[in-house]
């Protein structure tokens, strides 16, 4: 199994980076582009979650990303060293009465993003957000383009 992690300080600066390794990983892995941007994206707002709700932006505390090669395609685990959340209790930015709200959208995007979404709390071992993107069987056309 492909493994790579990356450990970041809980700042919010740090996601670019983050984003970068889960979206190569899925290109290198054969990924389309558009299906690489999306992990990029949920892995960002996971690790932007971590930073914020998870540690509180307290840099002594760190984010930690694991991302995994699969024989479905790529698991990325997002690891804050935080209290831990209910996911459920999350507001929902859809909502009527959420919809203007600056903030919230983040389990949004990372379920709209990915095939599964996992939580995990562990009391000594911090909150872990797992996202499983599979891999789409490539189709090829007439013209020797690969879909």
């Amino acid at each position: 199994m492909t493994c790579a992690r990356l450990t970041v300080p809980s700042e919010a600066r740090w996601a670019d980076l983050v984003h970068a390794a889960a979206e190569k990983m899925a290109l290198t892995v054969g990924f389309t582009e558009d299906a690489a941007l999306d992990l990029g994206l949920a892995t960002r707002e996971a690790a932007i979650n971590a930073c914020r709700h998870g540690n509180r932006f307290d840099t002594a505390k760190s984010v930690r990303v694991d991302l995994f090669r699969i024989p479905e395609g790529l698991r990325v685990d997002v690891r804050d060293y935080g209290t831990g959340f209910d996911p459920m209790a999350a507001p929902d930015p859809t909502d009527a009465g959420h919809r203007m709200n600056t903030t919230g959208r983040g389990l949004l995007i990372m379920r709209a993003f990915v095939d599964e979404l996992h939580f995990g709390y562990d009391p000594h071992e911090g909150m872990t957000v797992t996202l499983i993107k599979k891999l789409s069987p490539r189709v090829e056309t007439g013209e020797g383009r690969v879909h």
